[in-house]
């Protein structure tokens, strides 16, 4: 990476602070449809007061979990070199479960909790082995991301619906995959 690519520490601040917000906010609209049966605010305070601490310890764990990765991820000298790529294909992936929570909650919602409660991290913690391997990190990369979208696409599919459990294995794996993927220098 040349000097003219490298990040300063506090823009790696801001965005790490961007995608923990972003994948807080997914969690509490997950987290509110497994809790409380809808993602409607009224429903929240008003219909299930008594799984709103459930809600709130949920949000509170993806951004304790979040800022303690963050702050690994912003010190370590070994995502220098492939920082903008693997939080581009985390913006990415935390689009899709984004558009998909809010278009079939009732599919996704206890696997985006999953991907939430830590997927995510081992994903990043594994972007930076091999980072020399720019072929076949570039086609797992971009791969399963074609991947996850096809399996975040099936679930509309109302044929394919009692198929649906036999996906997760499928999203998670293609999610772990595609933060590995996006950790090459080259």
């Amino acid at each position: 990476m040349t000097k003219d690519q490298k990040i300063e520490p506090q823009h790696k601040t801001l965005l790490i602070i961007a995608s923990v917000s972003v994948k807080s906010f997914l969690m509490a609209i997950v987290s509110s449809h497994v809790f409380c049966g809808s993602i409607e605010p009224r429903n929240i305070f008003f219909n299930c007061i008594d799984n709103v601490a459930y809600v709130g310890g949920s949000i509170a764990a993806v951004a304790v979990m979040g800022a303690f990765f963050g702050y690994y991820v912003i010190r370590i000298k070994t995502f220098d070199s492939i920082f903008a790529r693997m939080l581009k294909a985390d913006f990415i992936i935390t689009a899709m479960y984004f558009g998909a929570a809010f278009s079939a909650p009732d599919f996704l919602a206890m696997k985006v909790m999953i991907w939430l409660y830590g997927i995510w991290i081992l994903g990043m913690l594994l972007a930076p082995f091999d980072k020399d391997m720019i072929l076949v990190k570039k086609i797992t990369q971009y791969g399963s991301l074609v991947a996850l979208g096809a399996l975040l696409t099936v679930h509309f599919i109302p044929t394919l619906e009692p198929f649906g459990d036999a996906y997760t294995i499928g999203l998670m794996v293609s999610s772990i995959l595609s933060m590995f993927g996006a950790g090459r220098s080259g």
